[in-house]
């Protein structure tokens, strides 16, 4: 190979060498940019995540405080009537265990986390409800009845496909021109309704021998047996119960709304 040939080879060479360090170097420039592109990416999707997870907590650990509405209306339509029946406990008489559904499991779980999180930190305890097949029973622990309750409410998952509005109504309360206060919620087709009992609750702790009630009178509101077509409360002197009416008024027609509840009821009570 003559000189000139040689000086040519050797050029090229060099010449390609540099060209391929060159893109070695954009292209290793490039793939580290790509890839601080998608770690960036994948960083703000997963804060967008949490952010959204905190949201949700923060909107479930409200609802524990949300404002109660009030319901006077009259009843329009074809309502729902849902019997309650809430038994004190007695010792000697057996009701049968009530095991807590899922629902009270995941409602306890959530005021927990909300005082972990330090949102409404307050004591809860659940009485899951049992659902027969023309009514809703409840058991009340002797122990309730020396507890300091806050608040008191009755909560009802109920399929609510048509999303109509769905509001609740206790008849003893509303003969009484007395007002229905609740609160309600819908994710997907479910609607969660909350209903105050808290002064039933009192009620029952001032025939127990507790503390001083205030609000409506228990004993105002017992039925007058002579009057049997009242929709007051009955109290039982010999199984010491109390039956409740709730009406779902979900406008024109629960049924034809495909409207019905989805698990037992049960009843959150806050102490200090």
């Amino acid at each position: 190979m003559t000189p000139a040939r040689t000086w040519i080879v050797l050029f090229l060479v060099t010449v390609f060498t540099c060209d391929a360090g060159v893109y070695s170097r954009v292209l290793s420039r490039r793939t580290t940019v790509e890839y601080d592109e998608r770690a960036s990416l994948r960083a703000d999707i997963l804060r967008r995540w949490k952010r959204g997870i905190a949201d949700a907590h923060r909107e479930r650990c409200a609802e524990l405080t949300a404002p109660w509405i009030e319901h006077t209306a009259s009843l329009q339509g074809d309502s729902t009537l849902l019997p309650l029946r809430v038994r004190p406990f007695l010792p000697g008489v057996s009701y049968g265990s009530i095991f807590p559904g899922k629902s009270l499991f995941s409602f306890v779980r959530g005021v927990y986390h909300c005082c972990q999180q330090k949102v409404h930190c307050r004591s809860v305890k659940g009485i899951q409800g049992r659902l027969g097949e023309a009514d809703v029973e409840f058991l009340l622990l002797k122990e309730i009845s020396s507890l300091t309750v806050t608040r008191a409410e009755l909560h009802l998952q109920l399929s609510n496909p048509q999303h109509v509005p769905i509001r609740p109504v206790l008849s003893s309360l509303a003969k009484h021109n007395l007002p229905t206060r609740y609160s309600s919620s819908t994710q997907g087709d479910v609607t969660e309704i909350r209903v105050d009992l808290h002064f039933l609750i009192k009620n029952l702790q001032d025939v127990a021998g507790s503390v001083t009630s205030s609000g409506p009178s228990l004993v105002n509101m017992r039925r007058v047996e002579s009057h049997p077509q009242d929709s007051d409360p009955v109290w039982d002197d010999t199984s010491r119960g109390l039956d409740l009416s709730l009406v779902l008024d979900c406008g024109l027609s629960c049924e034809s709304n495909d409207v019905h509840i989805l698990h037992a009821p049960f009843i959150a009570l806050y102490y200090k």
